[in-house]
């Protein structure tokens, strides 16, 4: 009798600590919150473009292109601890669309760890291909 009461303890015991291993285990495959990404937009020039829905298919470009363009804008985003590039470029390119420009030039885009920032980073340039009318010719400004 004591054996058996013994070996119903024991197997309790056991599976409340399996299914707390298993709470544990599924807890540590979740993903942590990531925060939304802080967007900056700073204008160099207006793009002469109104502004486009936030969700236009703005092209993403990893060196300058090979056409006329223009800088019209830096955008800057800072992502959480935890994003990645994914998790930041649309609010990249949601700031782009709003000003106007026809595509983003991505400078920089990484993880880092810095005094003012833990996470990932984002820094692109807004451009407008072609000219402006309204700058007169003689300095050239697309490079």
């Amino acid at each position: 009798m004591i054996q058996r009461l013994f070996v119903k303890t024991v197997l309790k015991i056991s599976r409340s600590m399996l299914a707390a291993a298993a709470i544990v285990a599924a807890a540590g495959c979740w993903k942590a919150v990531v925060l939304p990404p802080r967007v900056t937009y700073t204008e160099i020039q207006p793009s002469g473009s109104a502004a486009k829905p936030p969700t236009c298919d703005i092209k993403v470009l990893r060196h300058e292109p090979l056409t006329e363009y223009r800088k019209v804008g830096i955008v800057e985003a800072e992502g959480s601890v935890y994003a990645s590039e994914e998790d930041v470029l649309p609010a990249v390119k949601r700031k782009a669309c709003e000003s106007g420009a026809d595509a983003i030039v991505i400078l920089t885009s990484k993880s880092q760890t810095t005094e003012n920032l833990v996470g990932y980073y984002v820094d692109a340039v807004a451009i407008v291909y072609g000219k402006n009318p309204n700058i007169p010719v003689g300095q050239h400004i697309s490079h």
